[in-house]
């Protein structure tokens, strides 16, 4: 066993596969389904495969939560189960899915190692049972998943019928987020003696001279933890943690994705992330994926206000096409690897989605850019903890369930644009030229999270503020990070910045001065990357940056509202505002209408080169100031205003617009366009496709 780990650690550093034609253009996108062979009897499989793709899918995903059967005694493999399924597939027409099991370890492996299982914050080790309870910075948990991937991999890593393979399955640990394991401390330790080299670097970094911190050697220091402090954690280390966890996380994917590899060729690797999860950075696995897949369920309970009275039916469509947005920039290749097919059952409450909400969300993927979609699950289970999530057919095995019938119109629809496809089309001019980099680093989301300094403050409600009102313009958008070159985007958006250095400020100079434009927010410079203050004035680091000082900022109780005037209008707020003081050459956006700086500007913007930097520092409680100032700033492109969550996009030569709000919405094509699915007018959860000559 230790030689086989022995022998994975020292595997040489595998590449994500240069794109094989594994997503042919003119398919436009596939469709597919999670299904379960192991919980059902031998005699419906092949009945369950074969309407499935009468159901028109394309593609099955088996094997994720299976380990007790594929090795259900150390050591012995039992896969004839899951070649009989992959078989079937294929006499169907269907590619397959498979997965690697390391979320659910059997209950072998948990009795003999509970070494294996995660600790929570208080101190308690997992039992058998559920799911990502493992704990990933294990050895000895590295070595079995090593074992079962390798086994897996040398059967169907050259099986033509097996298109690709899904790493465990939403890498988490769920509601207790961290491992608080010895051996988790033992990697945070060892990532900080290479990242520090010595504890005096370290005990600078961290800032330990404040309430006597100071630590004498590594072995000192355990996981920040808030249940082991009597105030808070170290908001330094805190923030180390979580960058730790974040690269852990990865490293336990290239871990697996290495393996797939090295005894399999020609299949692509992916692992489903959660949308929106703070604590694991996908991007930190652009070499090691070859798509990048995750999971959605927008309707679970939520009620998305900003969408109307039906929002609590239709989902955020801001937070879908943001995940689109997200994922697909890093290599191109993306999709959805889980979608509601129905109710669900773990929300505290679980609504029935909007009639034809569920279309819409496959179609928005379509018209983001996703090259598939796969919904949990197939068959809804008779028993266990998701008894009460639906499938695509009902609890009698084979009737289409309401959401089975709208999968099947998707993908019809789908097929019929794939018939009307034209290779080469070119993006519309206009379109382009509202092309935003929407730049996020997930240091400003946790060193914000650790130090909120205000409860009203929601960084991804912040987020989806500026999002929203990028979109409602028809701009195409790719969320990306540091690394990513800007010089090819018109507009940049980054809201609350707050990690910032000397670097990244001259990088965004430059892009202004070569003609960009770039808007920060609320937040935003003001401290290190460390999460230190500068020993200057307040944000002083970006003063000459955005044409203005920040002499304060002010945070309002939750009963209180203010007030800031733009153009004759009146926004209120409460989270957070920056009080600015314009230097000579800077025009005013807004003022503040109330409060002892009122008069006072909340928003900036002045000339920089060719082109221009917009400061707005107050983040309203609705987010309409901010899709009024971003609609000026984008002016020169002739931005569309549409009522956000309308969503229109352009791909592959169909526009496409989904209905996010719960009134009827007019698509804006002209006379000339011709329609290819829906109307001109696109009720709530209602979609339309058109050309145009």
């Amino acid at each position: 066993m230790k030689c086989l780990f022995a022998v994975v650690l020292l595997l040489p550093w595998v590449a994500a596969a240069a794109e094989a034609d594994w997503f042919p253009r003119g398919d436009l996108m596939t469709i597919g389904v999670y299904y379960y062979p192991e919980a059902w009897p031998e005699s419906q499989w092949a009945r369950d495969m074969a309407n499935m793709r009468k159901m028109g899918m394309e593609f099955v995903h088996m094997g994720e939560f299976a380990w007790s059967f594929l090795e259900p005694e150390e050591g012995k493999y039992q896969f004839d189960w899951l070649e009989k399924n992959v078989a079937l597939a294929a006499q169907n027409g269907m590619k397959v899915i498979l997965c690697t099991p390391s979320a659910t370890p059997p209950v072998w492996l948990t009795r003999k190692h509970p070494e294996i299982l995660m600790v929570d914050a208080a101190g308690r080790r997992m039992n058998h049972g559920g799911r990502q309870q493992g704990d990933w910075s294990s050895p000895v948990y590295r070595e079995y998943v090593a074992r079962i991937d390798s086994e897996l991999a040398k059967r169907f890593g050259h099986d033509a019928r097996v298109w690709g393979w899904q790493i465990d399955n939403e890498l988490s640990h769920y509601e207790k987020e961290f491992s608080y394991s010895p051996a988790a401390t033992q990697r945070f330790r060892a990532w900080l003696r290479e990242k520090y080299g010595t504890i005096d670097r370290l005990n600078a970094d961290w800032g330990t001279a404040f309430w006597s911190m100071v630590f004498q050697n590594f072995e000192q220091i355990e996981i920040p933890n808030q249940l082991d402090h009597a105030g808070l954690p170290n908001p330094h280390a805190q923030l180390d943690f979580n960058r730790w966890f974040a690269v852990e996380a990865a490293d336990y994917l290239r871990m697996q994705a290495g393996i797939l590899r090295r005894f399999g060729a020609n299949q692509w690797v992916t692992t489903n992330f959660m949308a929106m999860y703070p604590n694991v950075n996908p991007t930190l696995s652009a070499k090691d994926l070859d798509v990048f897949t995750w999971t959605h369920y927008p309707v679970h309970g939520d009620v998305f206000p900003e969408n109307g009275p039906l929002g609590f039916r239709l989902g955020s469509g801001a937070v879908q096409s943001f995940m689109h947005d997200f994922l697909r920039p890093i290599n191109g290749l993306s999709g959805l690897m889980e979608l509601q097919p129905g109710q669900v059952n773990w929300g505290a409450i679980n609504p029935w989605p909007q009639p034809g909400a569920i279309r819409m969300w496959i179609l928005r993927a379509f018209a983001a850019g996703a090259r598939m979609v796969c919904t949990y699950r197939y068959r809804q289970p008779l028993f266990g903890n998701e008894q009460y999530h639906k499938g695509l057919v009902e609890t009698d095995g084979v009737t289409p369930s309401p959401g089975g019938r709208e999968y099947a119109q998707a993908m019809s629809e789908v097929i019929k644009l794939r018939a009307e496809y034209r290779a080469g089309a070119k993006e519309p001019a206009a379109y382009a030229a509202r092309r935003t980099a929407f730049l996020i680093h997930f240091d400003n989301r946790w060193d914000i999270e650790n130090h909120k300094q205000t409860t009203r403050w929601d960084t991804q409600a912040h987020w989806m503020k500026y999002y929203r009102a990028v979109k409602s313009m028809i701009a195409p958008v790719d969320v990306v990070t540091e690394d990513r070159d800007l010089t090819g985007y018109p507009f940049v958006v980054a809201p609350a910045y707050q990690l910032a250095d000397q670097g990244l400020i001259a990088r965004w100079r430059a892009y202004a001065e070569q003609g960009g434009h770039l808007i920060l927010t609320a937040r935003s410079g003001q401290k290190d990357r460390r999460g230190h203050f500068p020993e200057t004035l307040w944000a002083e680091q970006i003063y000459g940056l955005i044409g203005a000082r920040i002499p304060i900022y002010d945070l309002l109780p939750g009963t209180v509202e203010g007030h800031v005037t733009a153009d004759g209008a009146r926004y209120a707020w409460g989270s957070w505002g920056d009080v600015l003081a314009p230097e000579a050459g800077t025009t005013t956006l807004a003022t503040y209408a109330d409060q002892f700086y009122a008069g006072k500007a909340a928003a900036v913007t002045h000339r920089v080169g060719k082109g221009s930097v917009t400061y707005i520092g107050v983040d309203t409680l609705t987010g309409e100031l901010e899709i009024a100032l971003l609609r000026k700033v984008y002016a020169g492109t002739s931005p569309a205003a549409l009522k956000p969550d309308f969503l229109v996009d352009w791909r592959d030569g169909f526009w496409v617009a989904t209905n996010f709000t719960s009134t009827p919405q007019t698509i804006p094509a002209a006379a000339s366009a011709r329609l290819s699915i829906g109307g001109r007018s696109v009720a709530p959860g209602g979609v339309a496709v058109w050309t145009t000559p």
